[in-house]
């Protein structure tokens, strides 16, 4: 039931994620800067995350060495939206989502050399099968990529992948998951707020009830629910599987864009979608590293999912 859970609140996560063009571009493209956008989608979510948790009393109480921790996985995730948002303005969106999707694939790396972590014959079928699906699903990588882009969208593979690995192996592995998230929220806010400090900006001002809307929307879907999710699907099922589920992102991101956006689907990317949901039946009945066998694992996943209902 654990692992099912985790398998769940990742699919959540990732999904939930894809969802960020369909709030900040309208925004960004209504004239207000990155950086504002970044700073008033972390201020209200971290706001938000911190009123629910002092209404319910909770202890916010953490150590130096804890909180030191905590701002610097909100600088990893406030460096991965920031970094990958100024790439789309640089690249092709397919392009650096494709790029940006090579994160699981780093994070497996890291958890085998430094953790000593097993990864199974079909956790590395499923990664391998999700960054073929996510190229597809962009449409290849025949657009022009230029060189500021790429090494933007680079630098989002080795944040995130960090950023994954540091909550599942740190000192704060065993927090809880609504009190982690809100220590993280501020830490990148606190960064976006120095950001425009420095250079000597303050946030833009809101525009109208739109942009407003499209704000609170962005703070609350792919940003406080997506991080919640993940941070719980970390704990429950390891960084390798959450990574991989992380697939369901630009599926999301694809089918908004076919639905609300008018965009074309072509068999190339019809492909795509199949070997990412490949991937994701190959996680969900994989099961731990070894144990690996369909004819056992369909039954205990279907009693799972009765029992969750």
């Amino acid at each position: 039931m654990k692992q099912f859970k985790g398998i769940l609140l990742a699919m959540i996560s990732s999904a939930t994620f894809g969802m960020i063009p369909l709030f900040a571009l309208p925004v960004i493209r209504g004239g207000m800067g990155v950086d504002s956008v970044m700073f008033y989608r972390f201020a209200l979510s971290s706001a938000v995350v911190g009123a629910y948790l002092l209404l319910r009393r909770a202890d916010l109480r953490v150590t130096l060495r804890e909180f030191g921790v905590l701002f610097g996985l909100g600088a990893l995730y406030a460096f991965t939206s920031l970094l990958l948002t100024i790439a789309y303005l640089y690249i092709p969106s397919g392009v650096a989502t494709t790029i940006h999707f090579l994160y699981p694939l780093l994070v497996a790396a890291i958890m085998a050399l430094f953790f000593k972590d097993r990864i199974s014959v079909s956790v590395m079928v499923a990664a391998l099968a999700a960054v073929a699906g996510v190229w597809l699903l962009s449409g290849g990588t025949d657009a022009a990529v230029g060189m500021k882009g790429l090494t933007l969208a680079l630098a989002t593979v080795a944040t995130y992948a960090v950023y994954i690995v540091g909550v599942n192996k740190s000192c704060v592995q065993h927090m809880k998951g609504l009190k982690m998230v809100f220590f993280i929220l501020l830490s990148a806010t606190i960064i976006f707020a120095g950001n425009l400090f420095v250079k000597g900006e303050i946030p833009e001002s809101i525009p109208d009830w739109s942009a407003a809307v499209h704000l609170i929307l962005l703070a609350l879907i792919p940003t406080l629910v997506s991080d919640l999710t993940l941070v719980l699907a970390v704990q429950r099922i390891g960084s390798t599987t959450t990574a991989i589920l992380g697939c369901l992102e630009p599926l999301t991101a694809v089918a908004l864009g076919i639905f609300f956006l008018g965009e074309r689907f072509v068999a190339e990317q019809f492909a795509g979608v199949a070997l990412i949901v490949a991937a994701v039946v190959t996680v969900i009945l994989g099961g731990r590293p070894g144990r690996f066998s369909v004819r056992r694992l369909i039954p205990d996943f279907l009693s799972n999912f009765y029992k969750a209902r």
